[in-house]
């Protein structure tokens, strides 16, 4: 196993947000160059140039004046190589989650929406220079109980004019029964891969959630759920330090034999094969 390839929490502050600078990536490529896996989120702001980020086993281009945002526990490799610029904010969804509210954004919005995320999004230079400026100040400032409550101001309208430009700029995919479905899954995927436990979970019948989750992401609910739980196999399998064996069990296969066969059925190798294929 690669053991460049790491997890990485939120450094210890007053408040779970911080500011950064992009080059500090560049500064870091054998950390941040290779797959890792981050416990929180990243708001990533391109001032300059383009460049190419890997999430997800997947290329994202980005140019100047984009935003992308990886969600937390995404699998993600920065670009160290290409010439831009930009700022990164990093924050948790337990500092952005301070209301019911701000919750049921991160749930219900369509840049964090498990069908279209990594979506790039264009934002006016000014506005978005601004708040991370002002953002960027006030975590300067010594920590008092006003402090959180300015910051995540600044966040979240950062967050909502994304939101806004993201349905100018894409058609929008979010539904009520399609999200439910998307958000049930996200939850319980680990321990239920069938479509009837999420049928009778929303309180639907199985016609009208497969009419809705494949007008949405062109799937039926079932291959939906597969592709998900193989996501998480191959973030695993990339990232962590778990058996063959042990990531089974983590995505709720009681035996080796079933997750071998399952990821093979899926994805045309074993779990080792993919695993070999991931080191550097």
């Amino acid at each position: 196993m690669n053991a460049n390839i790491r997890t990485f929490e939120f450094n210890p502050l007053p408040i779970e947000i911080e500011v950064k600078d992009l080059r500090f990536a560049k500064e870091l490529p054998k950390l941040l160059g290779q797959p890792h896996k981050a416990t929180f989120y990243q708001f990533i702001w391109l001032t300059g140039g383009k460049a190419t980020f890997r999430i997800d086993f997947r290329d994202i281009p980005i140019q100047s004046n984009e935003i992308l945002i990886i969600s937390a526990g995404q699998v993600c490799q920065f670009d160290t190589k290409s010439d831009y610029s930009g700022k990164i904010i990093l924050f948790t969804e337990a500092f952005f989650t301070m209301t019911e509210l701000d919750s049921n954004f991160l749930h219900t919005s369509e840049i964090l929406n498990p069908v279209s995320l990594n979506k790039t999004v264009p934002i006016c230079p000014q506005l978005a220079g601004n708040l991370t400026t002002l953002l960027d100040e006030e975590l300067k400032h010594p920590v008092d109980k006003f402090q959180a409550g300015i910051a995540q101001s600044f966040l979240r309208v950062l967050l909502l004019e994304t939101e806004r430009q993201l349905a100018a700029n894409y058609s929008p995919l979010t539904n009520n029964i399609g999200r439910l479905f998307y958000n049930a899954v996200e939850e319980h995927f680990k321990e239920n891969r069938n479509t009837d436990f999420y049928v009778n979970l929303l309180g639907i019948n199985e016609k009208a959630l497969s009419k809705e989750v494949k007008a949405l992401s062109g799937k039926t609910p079932k291959i939906y759920i597969d592709l998900r739980t193989i996501l998480e196999a191959k973030r695993l399998l990339s990232y962590s330090s778990l058996s063959i064996k042990e990531v089974g069990y983590e995505l709720g296969f009681d035996e080796p034999t079933n997750f071998n066969k399952y990821f093979r059925k899926h994805t045309g190798v074993t779990p080792v094969q993919f695993r070999d294929s991931t080191i550097k």
